[in-house]
Formats: structure tokens, sequence, C-alpha cells
């Protein structure tokens, strides 16, 4: 039976919420030096190597009429600049991860989805469709085969390796996701899917909505008077040197847009694997676990040595969040961004 391996990540714990996300990968440093909080900022969707905009947001565009299929070849280029051409309208897919899986469903897709990666649980479709691995790090390339797919949807998870074994089975692939992913690009994943699949029409609708959702959010928490601290618990799988997220992973710009201040925010790493006595040293006023559904409890980290006089733990703001709204970077990311708010700005939402 022929596999397809994934590239192996720091820990079990980190391997599973990423591969459960289909973002990308990056592989943890050892403990980075204790960073200072950097001051409030108004948040940017651009990657952190990019120059900042010169010109004033575009306005929404007015919602788009459903797309009708057309029958001919389509040719474009994927999330990683690969240049990707299909026949016609795919008419049987195959999703290798649940940002994918979520994408497709969203854009009306979910008849033409045969099968799915392990981690794709959402919508309630996909949890019922047929498996085809990935808990494990690897494919089961002989079934994706024998369904003869139109097309197979990638995240920037895929290892590029996997993406040409796929190929070289005269597979059509497409990558969704970008290497540093942000609002935008999640945006332009879903128009490129759109794009892809003849549902550019309802791929833009989404994305509008998308976007509008964000402005009303924008809107409440323009009252806030402050940007609490929040250090992001990914996983803790050592309690004593879990792994957070910095610059370059999307929840950063995810704790910016609901109105906090990420603890790590000036460290290299975008998955930086820190200490305790630096969590202690960063002060933070908001803990927010998305390491929840893997056993980490509030009361386990209220209950932490060394953590009584963190501000957090004493005034008992340690949540957990639903990890599957902000580790995927498809349609329910704004879900995800509201969940922040309401744990970082309470007051806003009573």
């Amino acid at each position: 039976m022929h596999k397809i391996a994934l590239r192996v990540l720091a820990t079990p714990l980190l391997a599973l919420l990423l591969a459960a996300c289909g973002g990308a990968a990056t592989s943890a440093p050892t403990a980075a030096p204790v960073p200072t909080p950097p001051p409030a900022a108004a948040p940017t969707l651009l990657p952190p190597t990019a120059a900042p905009p010169t010109a004033a947001p575009t306005e929404l565009a007015p919602a788009a009429a459903a797309s009708t299929p057309s029958s001919e070849a389509i040719s474009l280029t994927d999330a990683a600049g690969r240049t990707v051409t299909l026949p016609g309208i795919p008419q049987r897919i195959v999703s290798l991860s649940p940002s994918t899986t979520e994408i497709a469903f969203a854009l009306g897709l979910g008849p033409q989805v045969a099968v799915v990666d392990d981690f794709s649980d959402y919508p309630a479709e996909a949890k019922a469709l047929p498996k085809i691995g990935s808990t494990n790090g690897v494919y089961n390339t002989e079934q994706i085969v024998a369904l003869k797919p139109d097309l197979v949807l990638a995240a920037g998870i895929t290892a590029p390796e996997a993406i040409k074994q796929l190929e070289d089975l005269k597979l059509t692939v497409l990558v969704l996701g970008s290497p540093q992913t942000t609002l935008d690009t999640i945006n332009n994943d879903i128009l490129l899917a759109g794009k892809a699949t003849g549902k550019s029409g309802e791929a833009q609708i989404l994305v509008n909505n998308m976007r509008s959702q964000l402005n009303d959010l924008k809107a409440k928490l323009s009252t806030a008077t402050s940007k609490p601290l929040v250090y992001w618990e990914l996983d803790a799988t050592d309690p004593t040197k879990p792994y957070s997220v910095g610059p370059g992973n999307f929840v950063n710009d995810i704790i910016a847009l609901a109105g906090g201040t990420n603890v790590f925010a000036s460290v290299e790493s975008p998955y930086p694997q820190v200490s305790a006595e630096q969590i202690v040293a960063t002060k933070p006023e908001v803990i927010i676990l998305s390491d929840a559904a893997y056993g980490v409890t509030v009361e386990s980290v209220l209950a932490r040595p060394g953590w009584a006089g963190i501000p957090a733990v004493q005034q008992k703001r340690v949540e957990p969040i639903d990890d599957n709204l902000v580790s995927r970077p498809g349609p329910r990311i704004i879900e995800g961004v509201s969940a922040a708010a309401k744990i970082i700005h309470p007051e806003l939402f009573k």
C-alpha cells in the first residue's frame, strides 16, 4: 500500500494541532529570550516581512451572483506559486486537510467531495465521509487514485514531496494556504478555490460576508479602553516549556484583531517554545488555552508552580477556546476572532 508522509513536528500534540488546522508548520526553537510586549498598535493583516500598505483599504465589493459552471479549461496559480490547469469544473474532489474541507463545503461543494482526511470533522456531512488518512502523517494514495478525482485540495502543511507524488500519479493538486497565513491570505484561498471549482460568485459572497462580520466586530472593539496582555498557549505537553504563538503565526493577528497584545509578538519564531519564567516575566493579563481539547484545564493552569503572581492567574482570567475555530485557516476564522474577543474584552459582550 502506497503512503504519503507529512513533515514530523516538534511534539505529538503540536503535530496534531497543526495537522488539524491545515496551516503552515514551522519547527519551534528552544526557549527564546524574554520579549518586551510591543506597544499597542492597530493590527495589520500583512505578513511580518511585508511593507505597510500605502493606500486606503478597498471598500467591500457588492455581493456577487451565484456562479454558472463552465466546461472550459481553467488555469490558475495556487498558494504555493504553482501553475495548475484543470480541464473543466471538477466533479470529484479529495480534501487533504480540515481547512480545505471547510472551504469546499462553505462554497457548496459538498456533493463533489468524495473523501477527506482523518481530521476533517466539520460540517457534519464532512465528518461522515470516508477518510483517507493523515492521523499519523500519511495518506492512503491507493484509495485516492482509485477514486479518480478531478481535483485534490492540499494545505500549506502538506509536504512538497507528497504533492509531487500525487502529481506523478497524474492527479491535479491545488494548494490552499500560505507559509505566512493571515486573514487576507485566507480570503485569497477562498477566492482561489472558488475560481478553480466554478464557484467564484459564491466565494466572493462568502469573503464579503466575512469582511462585514469583521468590520462589525472592529466597531464593537473600538470602544475598548485597553489592549490587555495575552499569553496564548498552543501546546503544554511539557508544562514547563509550552509552545505559544509569535509573529508569522496568524493567531498573532487574531489576538490583535480581538483587541489584545500578544506577549510573545516580538520573538523570532511563529511557534516559540518558552519557559515558565518567561511567561511569568511578561505578566499576561489574559491566558487563552487552545490546547484545552487535549487535556489542559483551567484548574491545572491556575495551579502551576510559580504562576501565582501572574495577573491573569490572580484574576482567574484563564479561558479555553475552541481550537478548531482559530487554527483552521478557513471560513470560520471570524468566529475564532469573535471568540477570542469575548475572552479578552468580556465587558463589551454583556
